[in-house]
């Protein structure tokens, strides 16, 4: 549900200002909500990256690093990521292109990310050896 919030309540004489667009925590996070693509495709991309490094420094499988990564690591990658992404969807903040960074972008881009991570440790099970 999005509500309007208006900053003016005094008398039709003074000008008012811009009206927000607000959108509820549980609102932005359902189903067919803004958040949840946007941050599972954030945490996809940064994931995929990162396995995608251990894996050309060492060789460890995606699937094993993911049992070996520590508590607090993780932790932190979450709650930075869901934070980032939630505050200006809660706020109503408009997502606008940057240059060659747009919303659909980067909403392609998390997509792919995340299809990659899944066919990557599909490969890696199945093959048994890193595929970087």
């Amino acid at each position: 549900m999005v509500t309007q919030v208006s900053a003016n309540t005094s008398s039709s004489s003074t000008p008012s200002k811009p009206t927000s667009y607000r959108i509820s925590l549980f609102d932005a996070m359902k189903f067919n909500g803004p958040a949840p693509e946007l941050i599972n495709g954030r945490l996809a991309m940064v994931g995929l990256l990162a396995a995608a490094q251990r894996e050309m420094e060492c060789g460890e499988l995606a699937l094993s690093q993911l049992q070996h990564i520590s508590l607090g690591t993780c932790a932190l990658l979450l709650v930075g990521v869901v934070y980032a992404s939630l505050v200006p969807i809660t706020k109503g903040v408009k997502q606008e292109a940057f240059g060659p960074f747009s919303p659909r972008a980067e909403t392609t881009n998390g997509r792919a990310a995340m299809l990659g991570f899944a066919v990557l440790c599909a490969l890696e099970s199945a093959a048994g050896v890193s595929f970087f």
